[in-house]
Protein backbone atom coordinates (compact mmCIF):
# COMPACT_ATOMS: atom_id res chain seq x y z
CA UNK A 1 0.00 0.00 0.00
CA UNK A 2 2.79 2.40 0.83
CA UNK A 3 4.38 1.85 -2.61
CA UNK A 4 1.08 2.58 -4.32
CA UNK A 5 0.63 5.80 -2.37
CA UNK A 6 4.16 6.85 -3.22
CA UNK A 7 3.51 6.20 -6.91
CA UNK A 8 0.29 8.21 -6.78
CA UNK A 9 2.02 11.12 -5.07
CA UNK A 10 4.82 11.03 -7.62
CA UNK A 11 2.26 11.06 -10.44
CA UNK A 12 0.54 14.08 -8.93
CA UNK A 13 3.83 15.95 -8.84
CA UNK A 14 4.79 14.92 -12.40
CA UNK A 15 1.47 15.85 -14.07
CA UNK A 16 1.66 19.59 -13.21
CA UNK A 17 5.31 19.57 -14.28
CA UNK A 18 4.45 18.15 -17.69
CA UNK A 19 1.59 20.61 -18.13
CA UNK A 20 3.75 23.55 -17.26
CA UNK A 21 6.33 22.46 -19.84
CA UNK A 22 4.01 23.44 -22.72
CA UNK A 23 4.92 26.81 -24.30
CA UNK A 24 2.38 29.61 -23.90
CA UNK A 25 2.05 33.01 -25.48
CA UNK A 26 2.95 35.69 -22.96
CA UNK A 27 3.05 38.97 -24.92
CA UNK A 28 2.19 40.11 -28.42
CA UNK A 29 2.73 43.25 -30.51
CA UNK A 30 0.17 44.48 -31.41
CA UNK A 31 -1.43 43.35 -28.17
CA UNK A 32 -4.36 40.96 -28.01
CA UNK A 33 -7.75 42.70 -28.53
CA UNK A 34 -5.99 46.08 -28.84
CA UNK A 35 -6.79 48.94 -31.24
CA UNK A 36 -3.88 50.67 -32.94
CA UNK A 37 -4.00 53.95 -34.87
CA UNK A 38 -1.02 53.09 -37.08
CA UNK A 39 -0.52 50.01 -39.21
CA UNK A 40 2.04 47.73 -37.50
CA UNK A 41 5.26 47.14 -39.37
CA UNK A 42 5.70 43.68 -37.86
CA UNK A 43 4.07 41.06 -35.63
CA UNK A 44 6.10 40.07 -32.56
CA UNK A 45 5.12 37.13 -30.32
CA UNK A 46 6.89 36.17 -27.09
CA UNK A 47 6.47 32.86 -25.20
CA UNK A 48 7.30 31.54 -21.75
CA UNK A 49 9.74 28.95 -23.08
CA UNK A 50 12.19 28.61 -25.92
CA UNK A 51 10.58 27.77 -29.26
CA UNK A 52 12.01 25.96 -32.27
CA UNK A 53 12.85 27.36 -35.70
CA UNK A 54 9.94 25.51 -37.33
CA UNK A 55 7.51 27.85 -35.55
CA UNK A 56 5.49 30.12 -37.80
CA UNK A 57 2.73 32.76 -37.85
CA UNK A 58 0.16 34.02 -40.37
CA UNK A 59 -1.92 37.20 -40.58
CA UNK A 60 -5.52 37.33 -41.86
CA UNK A 61 -8.00 40.17 -42.46
CA UNK A 62 -11.69 40.16 -41.48
CA UNK A 63 -12.60 38.44 -44.76
CA UNK A 64 -10.29 35.53 -43.97
CA UNK A 65 -7.75 36.55 -46.62
CA UNK A 66 -4.10 36.03 -45.73
CA UNK A 67 -1.98 39.18 -45.56
CA UNK A 68 1.54 38.91 -46.95
CA UNK A 69 4.27 38.81 -44.31
CA UNK A 70 7.95 37.96 -44.35
CA UNK A 71 9.12 34.57 -43.13
CA UNK A 72 8.93 34.33 -39.37
CA UNK A 73 12.22 34.81 -37.54
CA UNK A 74 12.63 32.80 -34.31
CA UNK A 75 14.93 34.10 -31.58
CA UNK A 76 14.99 32.03 -28.38
CA UNK A 77 11.54 32.69 -26.83
CA UNK A 78 10.19 35.12 -29.44
CA UNK A 79 9.03 35.01 -33.03
CA UNK A 80 8.50 37.96 -35.40
CA UNK A 81 7.46 38.57 -39.00
CA UNK A 82 7.46 41.86 -40.93
CA UNK A 83 4.19 43.00 -42.56
CA UNK A 84 4.87 43.68 -46.24
CA UNK A 85 2.19 46.34 -46.81
CA UNK A 86 0.30 48.97 -44.83
CA UNK A 87 -2.86 47.61 -43.26
CA UNK A 88 -6.09 49.56 -43.82
CA UNK A 89 -8.58 50.02 -41.02
CA UNK A 90 -10.17 46.74 -39.96
CA UNK A 91 -9.94 43.68 -37.70
CA UNK A 92 -7.00 41.31 -38.15
CA UNK A 93 -6.25 37.86 -36.75
CA UNK A 94 -2.81 36.42 -36.01
CA UNK A 95 -2.62 32.61 -36.13
CA UNK A 96 0.55 30.98 -34.84
CA UNK A 97 1.97 27.49 -34.61
CA UNK A 98 5.06 26.80 -32.53
CA UNK A 99 7.19 23.85 -31.53
CA UNK A 100 7.73 24.21 -27.80
CA UNK A 101 10.61 23.20 -25.59
CA UNK A 102 8.96 19.82 -24.97
CA UNK A 103 8.80 19.14 -28.72
CA UNK A 104 5.01 19.45 -28.88
CA UNK A 105 3.25 21.62 -31.49
CA UNK A 106 1.07 24.32 -29.98
CA UNK A 107 -1.38 26.48 -31.93
CA UNK A 108 -3.17 29.66 -31.02
CA UNK A 109 -4.59 32.91 -32.36
CA UNK A 110 -5.63 36.39 -31.31
CA UNK A 111 -7.13 39.50 -32.91
CA UNK A 112 -6.36 43.20 -33.00
CA UNK A 113 -7.90 46.22 -34.75
CA UNK A 114 -6.35 48.88 -36.96
CA UNK A 115 -8.21 52.18 -36.86
CA UNK A 116 -6.18 54.55 -39.02
CA UNK A 117 -6.85 58.29 -38.80
CA UNK A 118 -8.85 59.76 -41.66
CA UNK A 119 -6.64 61.55 -44.23
CA UNK A 120 -6.72 65.34 -43.98
CA UNK A 121 -5.76 65.94 -47.61
CA UNK A 122 -9.39 66.18 -48.78
CA UNK A 123 -9.76 69.93 -48.06
CA UNK A 124 -6.78 70.60 -50.33
CA UNK A 125 -8.94 69.58 -53.29
CA UNK A 126 -11.11 72.66 -52.72
CA UNK A 127 -8.21 74.84 -53.90
CA UNK A 128 -8.43 73.47 -57.45
CA UNK A 129 -11.54 75.50 -58.45
CA UNK A 130 -9.53 78.66 -57.74
CA UNK A 131 -7.22 77.70 -60.57
CA UNK A 132 -10.19 77.75 -62.98
CA UNK A 133 -10.66 81.47 -62.34
CA UNK A 134 -7.28 82.22 -63.91
CA UNK A 135 -8.44 81.62 -67.53
CA UNK A 136 -11.29 84.12 -67.02
CA UNK A 137 -8.75 86.95 -66.77
CA UNK A 138 -7.05 85.97 -70.04
CA UNK A 139 -9.96 86.95 -72.39
CA UNK A 140 -10.03 90.45 -70.85
CA UNK A 141 -6.59 91.14 -72.29
CA UNK A 142 -7.58 90.09 -75.83
CA UNK A 143 -9.87 93.10 -76.63
CA UNK A 144 -6.83 95.36 -76.19
CA UNK A 145 -5.51 93.90 -79.44
CA UNK A 146 -8.50 95.43 -81.31
CA UNK A 147 -7.06 98.89 -80.62
CA UNK A 148 -4.23 98.31 -83.08
CA UNK A 149 -6.38 98.99 -86.21
CA UNK A 150 -7.32 102.45 -84.82
CA UNK A 151 -3.65 103.22 -84.42
CA UNK A 152 -2.86 102.24 -88.00
CA UNK A 153 -5.65 104.56 -89.23
CA UNK A 154 -3.70 107.64 -88.05
CA UNK A 155 -1.07 107.48 -90.83
CA UNK A 156 -3.85 107.29 -93.45
CA UNK A 157 -5.29 110.66 -92.32
CA UNK A 158 -1.89 112.29 -91.87
CA UNK A 159 -0.83 111.59 -95.45
CA UNK A 160 -3.62 113.74 -96.88
CA UNK A 161 -1.88 117.01 -97.88
CA UNK A 162 -3.63 116.87 -101.23
CA UNK A 163 -6.54 119.20 -102.05
CA UNK A 164 -9.91 118.22 -103.49
CA UNK A 165 -8.49 118.15 -107.04
CA UNK A 166 -5.98 115.54 -105.99
CA UNK A 167 -2.95 117.89 -106.54
CA UNK A 168 -0.32 118.29 -103.89
CA UNK A 169 -0.86 121.51 -101.86
CA UNK A 170 2.88 122.34 -101.88
CA UNK A 171 3.19 122.12 -105.67
CA UNK A 172 0.22 124.50 -106.12
CA UNK A 173 1.91 127.18 -104.05
CA UNK A 174 5.13 126.96 -106.05
CA UNK A 175 3.27 127.34 -109.36
CA UNK A 176 1.43 130.42 -108.08
CA UNK A 177 4.70 132.07 -107.02
CA UNK A 178 6.24 131.40 -110.46
CA UNK A 179 3.20 132.85 -112.27
CA UNK A 180 3.16 135.97 -110.13
CA UNK A 181 6.90 136.43 -110.60
CA UNK A 182 6.55 136.12 -114.35
CA UNK A 183 3.76 138.72 -114.41
CA UNK A 184 5.91 141.15 -112.40
CA UNK A 185 8.88 140.66 -114.75
CA UNK A 186 6.71 141.22 -117.88
CA UNK A 187 5.15 144.33 -116.32
CA UNK A 188 8.59 145.74 -115.52
CA UNK A 189 9.78 145.15 -119.12
CA UNK A 190 6.69 146.84 -120.52
CA UNK A 191 7.21 149.88 -118.27
CA UNK A 192 10.87 150.20 -119.20
CA UNK A 193 10.00 149.98 -122.87
CA UNK A 194 7.45 152.84 -122.64
CA UNK A 195 9.92 155.09 -120.81
CA UNK A 196 12.55 154.68 -123.49
CA UNK A 197 10.06 155.88 -126.13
Amino acid sequence: MKKILLLLLAALWLVPGVASAHSKLETAVPEKDSTVAVSPQSIVLSYNTKIEDLSNLKLFNAAGEQIATDKAVVDDKSMSAAVQSELPSGIYTVKWTIIGADGHAVEGEYAFTVQAAEPTVAPVATDTPAATSAPTTAPTTEPSATNSPSETAAPDTGAGYEDDSGNNGGNGMTTAVIVIGAIIVIAAIVLLARRRK
